[in-house]
């Protein structure tokens, strides 16, 4: 279905915001299919003067480097959702493999939009549809009893596919109600969506600063692209990684329109106090001198984000997220749907990006501050409780 601005668009969020978001969320990618994505990054370098490089296996990072050395600030998103791939086409008839994860009670009956798995092909092919007649599952570890694993589908009249293409549920790709981002693919261009419009106002406003954008691939089949990334080259060895998703809100996890969210862990792994503290610190001082600015600070345990295999592999890391509706598309009732982030915490998130990036430097004084503070309350704790006061 074609992107679409609403018209309702509140004023507060910026145009050029809501005009990349539709374009860039609208993207067709998958796990080892995202090259269309990596084609849009450069294109966005390149229009902005500013590197673009990859490593060997496809991950790739964009960078703003401004003023005296500093340590570097790493966001990194990745670049895929979960999606299906054609494996075998005899007629009509499709099998499917879906890289993901979502409850196996979904897919049946849905419909998906068939992409070329070749990012050249301009054959227009996506206009494609087939009908999902059965799935099948296999026993998940977390979550849920059982995930989605293949399926079978039957091809529209008329309509083509071959092996290797990409058949994404059929819901809208991109579009904004109001305050809210809609689309297929939020998880995780959304998060990608927020790291790209920290670089604007960072190419806009030009502050001194060394900021990487990180864009990885294969997450959503193991944090594949992130785990690789940590020995390719493409990451300084004294980067400081933050991780952006977005995630999970069900069961009352965060709220949209509240702010970006400080994410101090997540289902499998808590990150680098010490980055928690000072993303925290620096958001606290954004909110001193602009009270309209919000943010939470939240575990946001529905999933497991790259930060943990950055921190597990060496890199002290941090992660920061927003407030995801329908995740991986689970819509009520087992239907599938589109998820959601506001666009107001995109902003505000961006906003936050660009103040860490000018405060890299103190990760360790904000952490020896707060140290030096509590050695003190020890130090007078023992004379307090003899005295009762």
């Amino acid at each position: 279905m074609p992107a679409s601005l609403s018209r309702s668009t509140a004023s507060r969020i910026p145009k050029a915001l809501t005009s990349l978001a539709v374009e860039f969320v609208s993207i067709p990618t998958a796990s080892f299919k995202e090259e269309r994505v990596y084609a849009y990054l450069r294109r966005f370098a390149e229009e902005r003067g500013i590197a673009y490089r990859e490593d060997a296996l496809g991950n790739a990072v964009i960078e703003y480097r401004k003023g005296r050395k500093t340590r570097p600030l790493v966001l990194g998103a990745h670049t895929d959702h979960p999606a299906f791939v054609v494996t075998e086409v005899k007629g009509r008839r499709l099998a499917l493999e879906f890289r993901g994860g979502i409850s196996g009670d979904y897919g049946k009956g849905e419909r998906v939009r068939l992409y070329p798995g070749d990012a050249a092909d301009t054959t227009g092919r996506g206009a494609a549809t087939a009908e999902i007649t059965s799935t099948g599952t296999v026993a998940a570890a977390q979550r849920f009893p059982k995930r989605l694993r293949t399926a079978r589908a039957t091809l529209a009249p008329g309509a083509t596919a071959q092996v290797g293409d990409l058949a994404l549920w059929d819901q809208p790709m991109g579009r904004v109600k109001g305050e809210i981002l809609e689309g297929l693919q939020m998880d995780d261009l959304g998060g990608a969506l927020a790291i790209l419009w920290a670089f604007e106002r960072l190419i806009e406003e030009r502050p001194d600063a060394h900021v990487l954008g990180l864009f990885t691939r294969a997450e959503e089949v193991g944090l594949i692209g992130a785990a690789a990334v940590t020995r390719t080259g493409l990451l300084p060895d004294d980067a400081l990684i933050v991780a952006v998703e977005c995630s999970s809100m069900a069961g009352g996890r965060a709220e949209q329109g509240a702010g970006p969210i400080i994410r101090v862990g997540d289902l499998q792994h808590i990150f680098s106090p010490r980055i928690t503290m000072w993303m925290t610190q620096v958001a606290r001082e954004l909110q001193a001198t602009d009270p309209k600015f919000q943010y939470q600070r939240k575990l946001m345990d529905g999933g497991t984000t790259e930060a943990t295999a950055y921190d597990l592999l060496g890199y002290e890391s941090g992660a920061a997220c927003l407030a995801l509706g329908n995740y991986h598309n689970a819509g009520p009732n087992n239907r599938i749907a589109v998820e959601t982030i506001h666009l107001g915490d995109v902003e505000g998130l961006a906003r936050l990006f660009v103040a860490m990036a000018q405060n890299t430097r103190r990760v360790e004084s904000v952490h020896a501050d707060a140290v030096k503070r509590w050695r003190g309350i020890a130090k007078d704790a023992a004379s307090r409780l003899r005295a009762g006061r």
